[in-house]
Formats: C-alpha cells, sequence, structure tokens
C-alpha cells in the first residue's frame, strides 16, 4: 500500500490519516450494552416459543397459523433492520436504541392484553418486531467502531448475551406463565425489554486515533492462506501482485488509490483532515446527519465477496429459524415434561455462550484470522447436521446432547457474522451492511416456521420440518466452500501464469 501525502515516515513505520478503533476503553460499555440488548431482543425472541402451546389452546388455531407469530416478530426484526442503520446514521445510535426500546415493550405490554391471535400478529408481531429492529443493528454495528484486533472476540461476548438471556429467560417465562398466565408473562417480558432504554445511553461515538503501519510488513488477501496477516478484508479472489490497496473504503469521496482486482480492507475509516472539521459517526450523540450520499452508503453491495455472503444468509435464515420454535413442541410431543422442555432451551443458550466466547477466542489468534470465514462455514455445517438428526430424538436424554451441541455451534455462527461481514466491506460501512444482512433474514424468517408448522399438519411429524431445516444449513455452508475453493484454484493458478509470462 503506497503513503499518501499525509503520512509520516518514522524509523520504518508511517503514522496516517486512517483512524483506527481504540480497542477498548468505553468499547467494553459498549459491548456491556450490546450484551444486555441480545438478552432483550434475540433470548426474548427465542422464548417467544415458549408461548407458542399456549397461544395455540387459548385461541384453538393450528400450528401453521400460530407459527406466524415468531414469523412476523422475526421477520419484522430483519426487514427493518435497515430503518435502523438508517436513524442510527440521520440522528445517533443512542436515539435510535432508546426509541426501539420504548416500542418494543410497548408492543409487549400491548399484547398481554391480546383477545385474537390476528392482534397479536400485530402487537407482538409487528409493533415489537419493529422496536427490536431499531435497537439491534445500531448496538451491534457500533462494537465493531471500537474493536479491529480485538473483534471477534468483543462479538463473542457481546452476542453471548443471547445465550445467557435464553439460559435464564426459558425457564423463568415458563414459571410466569405457570403462575401468571402467559398474558402475565408478556407483561413482565415488556418491562424487561424497556432496559433497551439503558442501553442507548450507553452508546457513543469511538474517539478517533491515527493508526501507524510497519511498512515492511506486508498486506494479506484472506483467499490466500501462504499469506501473512495483520487483519485484512475477506476475499474470495487472489490479489496480483504488486496491487495497490486502497486506504479507504471502496466507492467513498476521500479514495486516495484503487486496486485493479482486490478487496477493501479490514476496518477502512475515512481519514480526517487537519481543518479541525470530524465526519458524523453513527454513535455519536451529538453528531450532525451523515453527509455520505445514499449511492456511496450502500456501495459495498458491488463487492463480490459480499454478494457471496449474502447468498449463504439467505439459507442460513430458512434453516434456523424452524429448530427453535419447534424444539419445545417437538419435546412435548415425544413426552418431555413441560419443566424439562424448558431446560432443553435453557441447555441450547447455555451452550451458545461457549460458542460466542470460544470461536470469538479462536477467531482472533494471529495465525486464524485468516480462517474465520472457514470457521463461520464449519459452524453452519455443523448445525445443519444437528438439524437432520433432530427428528429421531425421542427421547429427554437424547435430546440433551442436541441442545447442546446445536446451541453451541449456533452461538459460534451469530458471533462470526458481524466479523466476516466486517471484514467484506470495512467498519465504516458496517452499519449499513448489517442492515442488508438482517434484511436479507427476513423474509427467510417469515416463511420457516409457517412452511415448517405446514408441513407437520400435513405428515403429523416433525421429520420433514427439522430435515428441510438442516438441508438449507448445508446448502448455506456449501455455498462459502465452494467460494472458498475457486479462490484458493484461483491462487494457486495465478502464480504459474505469472511465470509463464516472464
Amino acid at each position: 500500500m503506497s503513503v499518501t501525502d499525509t503520512e509520516k515516515l518514522e524509523g520504518g513505520r508511517r503514522s496516517s490519516g486512517v483512524t483506527t478503533p481504540p480497542e477498548g476503553g468505553w468499547g467494553w460499555m459498549i459491548v456491556a450494552g450490546c450484551f444486555l440488548s441480545t438478552v432483550c431482543i434475540r433470548a426474548v425472541t427465542r422464548c417467544v416459543s415458549m408461548f407458542f402451546v399456549e397461544f395455540q389452546l387459548h385461541f384453538g388455531k393450528d400450528y401453521s397459523r400460530t407459527a406466524w407469530i415468531h414469523s412476523l416478530i422475526d421477520c419484522t426484526t430483519m426487514l427493518c433492520a435497515p430503518l435502523g442503520g438508517v436513524l442510527a446514521h440521520r440522528f445517533s445510535c443512542r436515539t435510535t436504541v432508546m426509541l426501539g426500546g420504548f416500542i418494543s415493550s410497548f408492543g409487549l405490554v400491548l399484547s398481554s392484553f391480546a383477545s385474537s391471535l390476528e392482534f397479536l400478529y400485530a402487537s407482538l408481531g409487528v409493533i415489537t418486531g419493529l422496536g427490536f429492529a431499531l435497537s439491534y443493528t445500531p448496538t451491534v454495528a457500533m462494537v465493531g467502531t471500537y474493536f479491529s484486533e480485538r473483534k471477534a472476540l468483543a462479538y463473542g461476548v457481546a452476542m453471548s448475551g443471547s445465550g445467557i438471556g435464553t439460559f435464564v429467560l426459558a425457564p423463568a417465562v415458563q414459571l410466569l406463565i405457570e403462575r401468571y398466565s402467559w398474558r402475565g408473562a408478556l407483561l413482565v417480558l415488556g418491562g424487561l425489554v424497556s432496559n433497551l432504554c439503558v442501553c442507548g445511553a450507553l452508546m457513543r461515538r469511538a474517539p478517533p486515533r491515527t493508526a501507524e503501519h510497519n511498512m515492511n510488513e506486508p498486506d494479506f488477501d484472506l483467499a490466500t492462506p501462504q499469506s501473512k496477516t495483520r487483519g485484512g478484508a475477506l476475499a474470495l479472489r487472489q490479489v496480483a501482485r504488486g496491487s495497490r490497496v486502497a486506504e479507504c473504503v471502496l466507492f467513498s469521496n476521500k479514495l486516495t488509490e484503487t486496486m485493479p482486482r482486490g478487496a477493501a480492507r479490514s476496518d477502512p475509516e475515512p481519514p480526517h483532515h487537519d481543518s479541525g472539521q470530524r465526519d458524523a459517526g453513527p454513535g455519536d450523540p451529538g453528531a450532525p446527519a451523515s453527509t455520505r450520499p445514499p449511492w456511496e452508503e450502500y456501495g459495498f453491495l458491488l463487492i463480490p465477496d459480499f454478494l457471496v455472503l449474502s447468498a449463504s444468509f439467505l439459507f442460513l435464515a430458512y434453516g434456523c429459524s424452524a429448530p427453535v420454535v419447534y424444539l419445545v413442541p417437538f419435546a412435548l410431543g415425544v413426552g418431555v415434561a413441560d419443566q424439562r422442555a424448558a431446560l432443553l432451551m435453557s441447555l441450547f443458550g447455555v451452550s451458545g455462550i461457549v460458542g460466542n466466547v470460544t470461536f470469538g477466542w479462536i477467531a482472533d489468534r494471529k495465525c486464524l484470522r485468516r480462517y474465520r470465514v472457514m470457521s463461520y462455514a464449519a459452524a453452519i455445517g455443523m448445525e445443519g447436521l444437528c438439524c437432520l438428526l433432530l427428528h429421531l430424538l425421542h427421547s429427554f436424554s437424547l435430546l440433551l446432547p442436541f441442545s447442546l451441541f446445536y446451541g453451541y455451534f449456533d452461538g459460534a455462527y451469530v458471533a462470526l457474522i458481524p466479523v466476516v461481514t466486517c471484514d467484506a466491506v470495512g467498519s465504516s460501512y458496517l452499519t449499513s451492511a448489517l442492515g442488508v444482512v438482517y434484511f436479507l433474514h427476513a423474509i427467510p424468517y417469515l416463511i420457516s416456521p409457517p412452511i415448517g408448522g405446514w408441513l407437520v399438519d400435513i405428515t403429523g411429524n416433525y421429520a420433514a420440518t427439522f430435515s428441510l431445516s438442516g438441508a438449507s444449513f448445508m446448502f448455506s455452508s456449501g455455498i462459502l466452500a465452494a467460494a472458498m475453493l475457486v479462490g484458493h484454484l484461483r491462487g494457486a493458478a495465478e502464480p504459474r501464469a505469472m511465470a509463464l509470462t516472464q
């Protein structure tokens, strides 16, 4: 990467105008805020499946119609995720997250007064899902602006809130249902979710810090395992020898150089000029609105690496919804007691914590950073294998290891989604990119549980539902594996082609 006129040479190192994350400090409070938000959003969403049988019995509806409640809350959360990113850029993360907390809490409280299934579609599915969408995207994206070297570990800790929340809330919700009925349980959850306003109060923009780079240290491309790594971009193709690496994100007005076939580097940030003015960030409570034009805000959509990830996310989203929705009803159907069925959800959550942290720590090791996508694909593939075997498990002793293994790999891929996305597009585009990523989850989340319920209604068992989810996981993993294989073959062929031309 060439040195711009704003860089200074000092003892073999260069100090550039590009800012780098502070790697800690208030960032750990951001991690704590994201942790609490995943408890209030993802764990509460998972625990909606605890109400499945109650809703079905109270309103006298079949599996497929009752499943629309969980589908709508998940779909609305993901469908409106780009709106959360837009509002965070337009106003601030703090304002957006607190607004989302108020809306989602109101939706849950309103749901406790539901008189029909259609009422729950609107209150629990749409209103609560909208609030979750406004809160989720900004809090997750904010973690990436504070960390680079320890990004995967930070995300592992932050996203473990989903597992811890599920572990604690699953038996708690079951007790609340038994003591206060499903209406009282929803009312209590509405009070819990109001803590998203506290999460929003913690959000503030990362302070700028000048980056220093070793001039003798080469850059790398993730598609070439032989390359040396210092933290670069996700690339599923070989970057030609001698290519010039961009200092800033692709499509930014502040580009100093471009590379003919390369991908954007990890964590690029727009340079700060000497005029004393700074760009507005999504997490700065007092920052003015973002001045980046819309066509540049979503310029990352043309990056091939992101397109490959997007295709994988579509199949992943279909696979991951149905097992969570139908695990408890399936366990009850094979004779597992109510409290033991709730325990399966708790164990699913606590093993997800281990997956969050261990995969986050592993992905941050310098020798393994270039294998982040491989780790992510492996976690998805193992989840698919678990789903394919689930319908064969007809006792609590067999469902117990399933919950542990499935939860572990679920936590692993959840922690790595923001990491591989940030590697693909850079941290300055992370808020918008995560909005698009979660948007891609919307339609699969909407149709997966009702299709699964329809298959249960017509077959009388869960075999087709879980097998379809497992196949979707496998296909998602296969897309990434194929892309990595193509990138590896191109990388191996390119040196030979260059040698022939010399």
